[in-house]
């Protein structure tokens, strides 16, 4: 079984270990398979993947895989997210991957089992 790694910016930490956080997006189309084992890491470094500071958290499993526009997007699905509302995660994934409305994004839902 493939382990992948997903990496969290640690703005992300207490919606992760709230649980609040239960899915996440990725820019263009990526392929899982449902019941995937995934690790969790934080960062508190800018750039996620440099490999310093970082600290693994735990692990999920995938749940659920939805290849979409970012224009197709639900408020439930941004809320499992971990943002208050549908325009808030919109905006965030304009920032942070430039994208817009067309753009094809990954929607990844997990189940979370942290430490």
């Amino acid at each position: 079984m493939a382990i992948l790694g997903f990496h969290f910016s640690g703005f992300y930490k207490d919606v992760l270990f709230n649980k609040l956080k239960t899915a996440t997006i990725m820019k263009g189309e990526h392929f899982f398979n449902i019941g995937e084992e995934v690790q969790i890491y934080l960062s508190e470094k800018q750039n996620l993947f440099d490999g310093v500071d970082e600290k693994r958290i735990g692990k999920a499993i995938i749940q659920k895989i939805i290849i979409k526009k970012v224009s197709e997007l639900k408020n439930e699905e941004a809320i499992s997210c971990g943002s208050n509302n549908l325009e808030e995660l919109k905006s965030a994934l304009f920032k942070w991957y430039n994208c817009n409305d067309n753009s094809i994004i990954t929607y990844i839902k997990f189940k979370p089992d942290f430490f």
